[in-house]
């Protein structure tokens, strides 16, 4: 099995996750410059803070879309990585390109919640701050 079958299989897995989960909830932006959000989206998950997150990813979502898709594969390279392989696999799906996250809902959806290992983070060796 190569890359682009492997991707291929869990782009299936997502959109059938995807389809589950039915409508994602909604959170209101915070007010604040994208690189405070994208700052505190990023601690929050490291943090295991959700709701101020969402937040935050809401921020971007709203202005600066493309700044929220880049941090969420920072993210799931450099803070997730080998601790849940299927939830780097899912990012990388997502960072396909809009066409790829509209055939899932849409950048409003939030892939990496369909996911069954989205809580798992590896935080051994990794600071608490940035």
């Amino acid at each position: 099995m190569n890359g682009p079958e492997i991707l291929h299989l869990i782009r299936h897995d997502l959109q059938g996750a995807v389809a589950r989960q039915g409508n994602p909830p909604t959170f209101r932006p915070m007010n604040a410059s994208p690189w405070v959000a994208m700052s505190a989206m990023q601690k929050a998950i490291r943090r295991g803070h959700e709701d101020l997150a969402l937040s935050a990813a809401a921020t971007l979502l709203r202005g600066a879309p493309d700044k929220l898709w880049r941090r969420i594969g920072c993210i799931a390279y450099e803070d997730i990585g080998v601790a849940s392989l299927e939830a780097v696999g899912l990012t990388t799906v997502a960072l396909a390109g809009k066409r790829h996250r509209s055939a899932l809902g849409g950048d409003g959806r939030s892939p990496a919640a369909s996911s069954p290992n989205s809580g798992e983070r590896r935080s051994a060796g990794r600071p608490t701050t940035s």
